[in-house]
């Protein structure tokens, strides 16, 4: 009996012997492994903080002059605010209670690197940025550091962050697109002749990386890509790519707009004989031609796009009626973004508090961009949130239309 018991209580020793071997794993440690972050419990507030940040360049103009005309370089930073005060209005009259701080980005003297170092972000629940790459990772880095929430409103660069639970890209990646119109082309031409022309250039060579290593969409079985030496296809090359026994659909990696349109006109050439529909980048949506019939007669051309703003819908039309009482005129695409950037955080703080973002997937309070906000991960770590969010867009023959 004495032997067992020694014997269990050996046991036991080295049970706990081992169980004290092995490192102990923290909760945070533990959901960071398992693909999610444990954020702090949300803290409601009755007011809350918001900075928004925009480049306005009011120190590069003269305003004792009396200006007849906003400089042109000024617009894109002016519109965003106006979008941004559109909203304000709207949210406050709503009865949402917050207090709004605009910085000018580009200010000499509290420019984004000064604004950061003065402290006057420390306090903010929320910073939303019309931003430059340079500046992003700087508010990037800031947002991280304090654990407070900075939404990139424009641009659709992640600023190489990783591992960043409080950074959130509204503009979706070009990765994004690629994976949209590679679903498109898999689900609808997967037995076509699928041919990806690029450039040898940063952003072609990142496209034809991101289609060929699409964990999500296999490449289709007749799959085949043609790298542009200049600025001009040789169609006799890509011909030599088709099996005429099967229709054609081209993908074209260019993101230079006009290099694009170039390279349609070409393969619009050749598009009736071998049933040729092309997927361009998005891009192609400055290529204004591809609404005018006869441009394409025989060519469908697609892009993707977060951005559709229907001009008759009651929400783009109150938009457009309080932008042209405040600047005469009707609105850009840049009003419209920063008038969602701020009326959709600013109803998630509203109802979750500090912080938000167990819940940023809510896709109640979008109010013309259906947002679809995706925490993006590597290995198991979460890097950041992005808006997936598309919009696959079809011109044929001068028709636009999209799903």
């Amino acid at each position: 009996m004495k032997y067992s018991l020694f014997f269990l209580s050996l046991l036991m020793f080295s049970w706990l012997a081992n169980a004290q071997r092995k490192p102990m794993i923290s909760e945070e440690d533990e959901n960071k492994q398992s693909g999610y972050f444990n954020y702090p419990e949300p803290e409601k507030k009755e007011r809350y903080k918001i900075a928004v940040l925009t480049p306005l360049y009011l120190d590069s103009v003269d305003l004792e002059k009396n200006l007849t005309r906003i400089p042109k370089f000024m617009m894109p930073g002016i519109d965003f605010y106006q979008g941004v005060s559109i909203a304000a209005d709207t949210l406050k009259n709503q009865g949402v209670k917050f207090d709004l701080y605009i910085y000018d980005s580009k200010s000499d003297y509290l420019n984004v690197k000064n604004l950061i170092a003065s402290d006057k972000l420390d306090s903010m629940d929320l910073i939303i940025g019309n931003a430059s790459v340079s500046d992003l990772g700087l508010l990037a880095d800031f947002a991280k550091s304090k654990k407070i929430n900075f939404v990139s409103a424009v641009s659709p660069s992640d600023a190489n962050q990783s591992d960043n639970p409080y950074f959130t890209i509204l503009q979706p990646r070009l990765i994004s697109h690629i994976e949209k119109m590679h679903y498109s082309i898999n689900r609808k031409y997967a037995d076509n002749n699928v041919i990806f022309i690029n450039k040898k250039s940063g952003g072609a060579s990142n496209a034809i990386n991101y289609f060929k290593n699409d964990v999500v969409n296999p490449l289709p079985g007749r799959f085949s890509e043609y790298e542009m030496t200049g600025d001009d296809l040789s169609i006799e090359d890509i011909i030599l790519k088709i099996d005429s026994n099967y229709n054609t659909c081209i993908v074209l990696g260019i993101l230079d707009a006009g290099i694009a349109y170039k390279t349609l006109k070409k393969l619009n050439t050749i598009a009736k004989r071998f049933h040729i529909k092309v997927y361009c980048m998005p891009t192609a949506e400055a290529i204004k031609s591809l609404g005018k019939v006869d441009e394409f007669p025989d060519m469908p051309v697609f892009y993707t796009t977060s951005y559709i703003i229907d001009k008759i819908t009651p929400s783009s039309m109150y938009i457009g009626r309080e932008y042209k009482k405040r600047m005469g005129t009707a609105p850009t695409d840049i009003v419209f973004k920063g008038f969602e950037s701020l009326y959709f955080f600013a109803k998630l703080l509203n109802r979750y508090g500090v912080p938000f973002n167990d819940h940023i997937s809510d896709n109640a309070y979008t109010f013309i961009t259906p947002y679809k906000i995706m925490p993006v991960r590597e290995n198991k770590t979460l890097n950041f949130f992005e808006n997936k969010f598309l919009y696959l867009v079809r011109y044929e023959n001068g028709v636009v239309t999209y799903e």
